[in-house]
């Protein structure tokens, strides 16, 4: 009887166990946020624009989207974007379809993998039709392309000034609002229109440095530091954030990786001119004279410098950028790089990497104080960007800045890829967290994807 009584104290025991109650979710709260009305603001990489176009699986993926979904979870409004099509052939400016990793076959007859388009033709009839939504307001204006100082410009909406973003003409209120009256409104004036935020985001200032790196500082010069709105980047960041931050709203901006470490800039090394026998002899005949010597292996491209003295050519130094736009089958088969140096467009010197750098951290002291004026979080991106160039562990994967293969970055080695954004927006999260005490939790950025391979 004993036992039998035993045996029933120990079911007793075990179902008790069972009928624990479990421990209950913690509630995703705000803190001393208001997200009711929340906008983006900011360039591609807020719209989704990666694989060098725009798209709808982009948009889907972009940083704004995913720090608007994660804020949903703490009262932020619903999602509403300029959507494209669906057939996800995405569009740029040059109307050229999104990259993908395919087969190509180069000037040598190899075949290989490589960024390819999509289609012949990107999405051409999303700059055509308009996108605008009557009586809705977007809670995205990412706009690739834009400029801090294209914030208060109202030539980016107009289609027949040089300026004429045809992002932001699609989604631009101006056909309704102003039809036919010559006028055209600016971003800030399209974001305010209809009610201020309560909350934004703000990742802005990129294209103010990019156009120049990306042509390898020949032209598009970089916003200047002081100016007007329109014209300098601290008087256009400045009536930008007071907009933002009256009524108390309350915000989170980011400061400035150096882009001159994305892999659109360090994927090609500046001695990787391979040369057997017989390139070393000519190539020391051709540049001996000038006091440039080559030997069998590895050696530094040969590029054009106005200020190489007489001649204006010389080798490349450590630490100078081969850009991605240099063509690669030229350098294989036609002696690009070593008899014809590399022309200026496709090379950043020391020099010229120094004057973005220096460009980026003046943006970034502008930036830092304007946000501790009106109390807005900031997400320092570079101690991220560092840590994707030396390669980490994330839940288990490898993950690096290498191009192609890294899992971070895009195609077009500029913008990040799903799963960059993903990483990316939980930078914004743990900023807002702690500066305005919100819990709104992080995205598992493997649920994302990388570049996907054939």
């Amino acid at each position: 009887m004993k036992l039998f009584y035993c045996h029933i104290i120990a079911l007793l025991l075990i179902a008790l166990m069972a009928c624990k109650p479990k421990e209950p979710m913690l509630s995703v709260h705000s803190g001393t946020a208001d997200f009711s009305k929340f906008v983006a603001i900011g360039d591609g990489h807020t719209a989704g624009y990666m694989d060098d176009a725009l798209s709808i699986h982009g948009q889907q993926n972009a940083l704004g989207t995913l720090l608007q979904m994660q804020l949903q979870l703490a009262g932020a409004n619903p999602t509403i974007l300029p959507w494209l099509d669906p057939s996800n052939v995405g569009i740029n400016t040059q109307q050229q379809a999104r990259l993908i990793l395919g087969y190509k076959t180069d000037c040598m007859g190899i075949q290989g993998l490589s960024p390819i388009r999509f289609s012949a033709q990107g999405e051409v009839v999303s700059f055509t039709q308009s996108a605008y939504i009557p009586n809705q307001k977007y809670s995205n204006y990412g706009i690739p392309g834009l400029k801090m100082i294209d914030m208060v410009s109202n030539l980016i909406g107009n289609p027949n000034d040089q300026k004429y973003n045809p992002y932001f003409g699609r989604m631009s209120m101006d056909q309704f609002v102003l039809p036919m009256t010559g006028t055209w409104s600016s971003v800030q004036e399209n974001v305010l229109f209809g009610g201020y935020p309560t909350f934004s985001s703000i990742y802005l200032g990129l294209e103010d440095l990019l156009p120049y790196a990306k042509s390898g500082a020949t032209q598009n010069p970089m916003t200047p530091v002081s100016g007007l709105p329109n014209v300098g980047f601290d008087e256009s960041i400045n009536q930008l954030l007071s907009q933002l931050s009256s009524n108390n709203a309350k915000g989170v901006i980011a400061t400035l990786p150096d882009v001159t470490k994305f892999p659109y800039f360090t994927t090609i090394p500046y001695n990787g001119l391979k040369l057997d026998a017989a390139s070393v002899v000519t190539l020391n005949q051709i540049y001996g004279p000038l006091g440039f010597a080559f030997h069998v292996g590895e050696n530094p491209f040969m590029i054009e410098d106005p200020s190489a003295g007489m001649f204006g050519v010389r080798p490349m130094l450590p630490g100078e950028l081969i850009l991605l736009s240099v063509p690669l089958d030229s350098i294989k088969c036609h002696q690009m790089g070593s008899v014809f140096p590399l022309r200026d467009e496709f090379v950043l010197t020391l020099d010229e990497i120094q004057q973005v750098q220096s460009r980026t951290t003046a943006f970034n002291q502008i930036i830092r104080a304007k946000a501790n004026e009106v109390g807005f979080a900031v997400v320092e991106t570079s101690p991220f960007y560092e840590k994707t160039n030396a390669g980490f562990v994330y839940n288990g994967a490898s993950l690096s800045a290498k191009f192609v293969s890294g899992g971070v970055f895009s195609l077009d080695g500029i913008h990040l890829n799903p799963r960059g954004n993903a990483l990316l927006t939980n930078e914004f999260l743990k900023a807002i967290n702690v500066k305005f005490k919100s819990n709104l939790p992080m995205l598992n950025a493997l649920n994302y994807n990388s570049v996907l391979f054939p």
